[in-house]
């Protein structure tokens, strides 16, 4: 799916992937705050973590949505093609 920078759907699909980001690492830090007492790197290297592991679901995502549409798409020249041969 090639997307252009200024279009609608880019700038959707930008902000989706910002708002997933953000989200992620949100959720992430979260866990910090079970231990008693944590310090400030301990805090910052669960940040860190929770981007790296929302950075990560964003390919995933994408994947599985050019495999849905792959299907999809697949059944559709399928049926195309049936069509032709019944012509």
């Amino acid at each position: 799916m090639k997307l252009l920078p200024g279009s609608t759907q880019g700038k959707i699909a930008t902000s989706l992937i910002l708002a997933l980001v953000f989200i992620g690492t949100t959720l992430v830090s979260g866990i910090g705050e079970v231990a008693q007492g944590t310090g400030v790197m301990t805090k910052l290297f669960l940040v860190f973590m929770g981007a790296i592991i929302a950075i990560q679901v964003i390919p995933g995502l994408i994947l599985l949505g050019a495999m849905i549409r792959g299907l999809s798409t697949l059944s559709r020249r399928e049926a195309v093609k049936e069509a032709e041969i019944q012509e």
